[in-house]
């Protein structure tokens, strides 16, 4: 589980997407990868409160 109040005290950041040209010549993933410090910044705002689509961006 992450903080409770996480969500409070980090902001959400998106992981970039690479640049389109680079895209073209691969199959690879459209998104950066994220570096470690990053993913536990975001996993720490996790409330675990069981809503199952606040993963989204939407």
């Amino acid at each position: 589980m992450g903080k409770p109040t996480g969500f409070m005290e980090f902001e959400r950041e998106a992981v970039p997407y690479r640049d389109p040209l680079e895209r073209l010549g691969d199959y690879e993933e459209i998104n950066t990868r994220p570096d470690e410090d990053h993913l536990k910044t975001q996993g720490a705002r996790c409330m675990d409160c069981g809503v199952p689509f606040c993963q989204s961006a939407n």
